[in-house]
């Protein structure tokens, strides 16, 4: 499996890169690019069983392709572990039976799966639809913002580990260069799963406001249907993001979180902060620190799955230096702190390169 990955992995990229030259050399318009964008890292746990380790968290291959002024497609393969458990049904010695929710990754850790293959259809400048296995907008105007993925997910993706990718489809309206909204339909098992076996959907609506200059504001929500005979309320995201960013030198960003049925378990909410902000020190040189606030409502105490979450507060602070464009090197600490569990605190040597 390994082998066939790194195989099929360097096809792709020689692929990629003979097409791209092919477009230059045949038209000054370049229709068709390559797109490879890694994150690997190595990380120090003074605290931790393991002291010391490497590890690649993100390897996308793919390529894009523009046919005209309205049509573009995109595919991207993914670096992961595809095979995964969602739940488990235990039963303890006197026969009591629980239903327990995590997630249980048993694949290669260098399998490469599908993880965006859409086509775009552009009408005008104001709307623009993509259909297949989509990226959804729910947190990449943040991710865009905080400017650091390499280094740490953002709130939504680190703690509610929603997929980036879904299968389905997604539109983009944009009134003027300082109002556009989104609105989705897709599977909600990501982009790894099909469709579950009762055709719950997930619907997702999202608004970007741009009106102050500098300043950028997005609204979202969505609500995924349960697929589970158990668990049957839906699942609701509220999120509000605000960010201000001037030039390159500096930028901040602010985004309430909650969740309504985590997990489509009733009366499980969670809710949090996410403040995080960057400076350029000098040249090639750029600060950075965020904090975060995670908590979990316990308050139905019956419910067994619930109480493997704890809430707590996170800590990321770093200095980047990119040598030249698209290559970024990063030195951060990252602690997890909560009363409940002992303290995490990570140093990391972090690094991301893209084409």
């Amino acid at each position: 499996m390994f082998c066939r990955s790194i195989i099929l992995a360097f096809a792709l990229l020689l692929l990629t890169i003979n097409l791209a030259a092919h477009e230059a050399d045949s038209s000054a318009e370049k229709k068709g690019k390559p797109i490879v964008q890694v994150f690997t890292s190595m990380y120090y746990n003074p605290t931790g069983e393991k002291k010391l380790g490497f590890g690649i968290g993100r390897a996308h291959l793919g390529y894009q392709y523009k046919f005209d002024d309205h049509f573009l497609a995109k595919i991207v393969l993914d670096r992961g572990r595809p095979t995964t458990v969602g739940s488990l049904l235990v039963t303890d010695s006197v026969g009591n039976q629980y239903q327990l929710f995590g997630t249980i990754s048993n694949g290669s850790y260098y399998s490469m799966t599908l993880k965006f293959a859409f086509l775009q259809w552009k009408m005008n400048d104001h709307l623009k639809i993509q259909a297949g296995s989509i990226l959804q907008d729910h947190y990449i105007t943040q991710e865009r913002f905080w400017g650091y993925r390499y280094v740490a997910e953002t709130f939504i993706d680190r703690y509610y580990h929603i997929p980036s990718g879904d299968l389905g489809i997604i539109a983009y309206y944009q009134f003027n260069k300082k109002f556009c909204i989104d609105f989705a339909v897709t599977n909600g098992e990501g982009f790894r799963f099909d469709q579950d076996a009762l055709g719950k959907v997930k619907i997702a609506a999202g608004v970007n406001l741009n009106f102050i200059k500098n300043l950028q504001l997005r609204v979202y929500y969505q609500n995924k249907a349960s697929s589970d005979s158990i668990n049957i309320a839906n699942e609701q995201l509220f999120a509000f993001f605000a960010g201000y960013k001037y030039r390159e030198l500096f930028r901040i960003g602010f985004e309430f979180n909650y969740m309504l049925s985590y997990l489509n378990v009733k009366n499980f909410n969670s809710g949090g902060i996410s403040v995080y902000g960057s400076v350029r020190v000098w040249k090639k040189w750029n600060a950075y620190a965020r904090y975060d606030l995670v908590k979990y409502d316990k308050s139905d105490e019956g419910n067994r799955q619930t109480l493997v979450f704890n809430g707590g507060n996170a800590v990321i602070t770093g200095i980047q230096y990119s040598p030249i464009s698209k290559i970024n090197l990063s030195l951060n600490y990252q602690g997890w702190l909560t009363p409940e569990q002992s303290n995490i605190n990570l140093l990391l040597l972090s690094l991301e390169f893209k084409i």
